[in-house]
């Protein structure tokens, strides 16, 4: 039976229907406020904005956030709001009409709110290339006003040349109006909260998120103590960082995380630096293209950002191009260069495309295309081992003069080698008396006859003072660590671990965020998602009783 089916028939019976801890930082209203976090004062961050419900008109309900940004006119007038695309796009991707939506600007307290501070839209602009996939991808947006906001300051938007502000290390501001307690409970605070936060480098950031994030993400939280994040409800929220003059940049737009506050998972934020020059070209009305590459898995199973294939075996690049600006683009040349080490597949060529030998590139060429417009394009490869996908790029005319983009960072298709993930299944929610499950799946999606891996062992850090009621599958507790040694781990392989817990009292909270596989001593894997359990009141069912 293949692995990943029958994994999945155990987990289904055990935790049908359970949400995942990693989501977009939105949710159905009423919002709540920032975790770890005091009040906004008036004129604390006077461009902090929320997105309403326009048709609820005798409250005001924020389900997102937002920022007035500087437009580069009058720095006191601004038509535009900075917010995030998730906000805006239903689960069919499917834009919200502009009608639905009003932004209250200069009012950090909902109950306060005036007519005149809800604010009608014109247009709702989100970036062509948004992928929502687990992680999310190119999560911005713009509104437009219908009408400018005037006296209300706006705030500067980040651009590469001000990276030394968000560097790792230096310290972020975020405020908005969505939840502080850490997916725990209910609290309905009216008046938009604040904290401060230091920067998160990539590096570490990816560890805990499996690889996923890109120079289009950026992370911010305590690590790896957690406590201060935003949350649901603060998507599209500003992250602040100091413009060095006495004022503020916009760094960040509040995306998503793992849980809210947890202990190694940092807040994860839309780049804003890395979408400046979209961010003008449609304030502007300008040109702009855009371009990504990327390997998408080519089973359902596998997460959207793992890449792999077996030994001299095709796999499918696709690359996106989109007319990401305001005016038509025509003469487009698209350019990519073939991984080194890697072959072509004849006639795999999507849309026309040219293979040149002399550069070991293929070339597509469009007379044009529309603003909005969205190419995709795709070709085949296959190598021995594992490759990094070479330079693209795309250079196209318009009314602007010539504009062009160099796409992305650079991704690895691992080929005979293993490929690890390691995560985890639990009830988010158990009644007072019971035992329950937590399991722990460990997957090596690696191909090829050397991608399996062996003397491993996984590892789950538990919190203080908690003592499982049975460990299975053969692991043992040393102190608060629970291990299980993993033999051989084959390619396209997993194993499921499981421990089972005690609830605890009524309101009791256990969370596990520390938990990988190990070679030794040497960390290999850390889990992709937290595991949070509350436990609720025991309930008495009656019995089913024949008619």
């Amino acid at each position: 039976m293949n692995w990943r089916y029958h994994l999945a028939l155990l987990l289904i019976v055990l935790f049908l229907g359970l949400p995942a801890s990693v989501s977009s930082r939105d949710g159905a209203p009423p919002q709540l406020t920032i975790v770890g976090g005091t009040p906004v004062a008036p004129g604390d961050y006077p461009w902090l904005v929320a997105l309403l419900i326009a048709e609820i008109t005798d409250e005001a309900v924020a389900f997102c956030g937002g920022a007035l940004i500087d437009d580069g006119g009058v720095f006191t007038t601004t038509q535009w709001v900075l917010t995030a695309a998730h906000c805006l796009i239903d689960g069919d991707g499917n834009v919200a009409d502009p009608s639905a939506i009003e932004v209250l600007v200069g009012q950090q307290d909902l109950t306060q709110a005036t007519p005149a501070q809800r604010r009608d839209l014109s247009e709702i602009i989100v970036h062509p290339l948004y992928v929502s996939a687990g992680t999310l991808y190119n999560d911005v947006a713009l509104l437009r006003l219908a009408t400018p906001v005037t006296g209300i300051t706006p705030i500067r938007i980040a651009t590469p040349a001000d990276s030394a502000r968000f560097a790792p290390g230096q310290t972020a501001y975020i405020a908005g109006w969505g939840n502080r307690l850490p997916q725990t409970g209910i609290d309905l605070p009216a008046v938009a909260h604040k904290a401060q936060l230091p920067i998160v480098d990539l590096a570490t950031c990816n560890e805990r998120y499996d690889g996923a994030l890109s120079s289009i993400h950026l992370c911010a939280g305590i690590y790896p103590a957690g406590g201060v994040d935003t949350c649901q409800g603060d998507s599209g929220g500003p992250l602040m960082v100091s413009d060095g003059s006495g004022g503020f940049l916009h760094a960040g737009i509040v995306s998503f995380g793992t849980g809210c506050g947890w202990p190694h998972f940092p807040g994860v934020y839309a780049r804003t630096a890395f979408f400046a020059d979209w961010i003008a070209a449609q304030i502007n009305g300008l040109a702009h293209v855009d371009i990504w590459q990327l390997s998408p898995p080519a089973d359902e199973s596998v997460p959207f950002h793992i890449a792999t294939a077996a030994p001299n075996t095709p796999f499918t690049y696709t690359v996106l191009v989109a007319n990401s600006g305001a005016l038509l683009l025509t003469d487009a040349i698209v350019a990519v260069e073939l991984p080194s080490g890697a072959t072509l597949v004849s006639g795999s060529i999507s849309g026309g495309g040219v293979y040149d030998s002399g550069t070991n590139s293929i070339f597509w060429l469009f007379d044009e295309l529309l603003p909005g417009e969205v190419q995709e394009l795709t070709y085949q490869v296959q190598a021995a081992t594992s490759v990094t996908s070479g330079e693209y790029g795309v250079l196209a005319n318009s009314d602007d003069g010539l504009v062009a983009s160099d796409g992305r960072d650079p991704f690895t298709t691992v080929i005979n080698q293993p490929r690890l993930y390691v995560t985890a299944f639990y009830p988010p929610e158990v009644e007072v008396g019971s035992v329950y499950p937590v399991a722990f799946v460990v997957a090596n999606f690696g191909q090829g006859p050397n991608a399996g891996i062996a003397n491993l062992a996984l590892v789950v850090d538990l919190p203080a003072g908690v003592t499982p009621v049975a460990i299975g599958d053969g692991g043992t507790q040393t102190g608060n660590e629970v291990s299980w040694p993993i033999a051989a781990l084959p390619a396209n392989d997993g194993v499921a671990k499981t421990i089972f817990l005690a609830a605890g009292e009524l309101g009791d909270v256990l969370r596990i965020t520390d938990y990988g596989l190990y070679n030794g001593t040497t960390p290999l894997r850390y889990g992709a998602r937290g595991v949070q359990t509350i436990t609720g009141p025991a309930i008495n069912y009656l019995p089913i009783i024949s008619r």
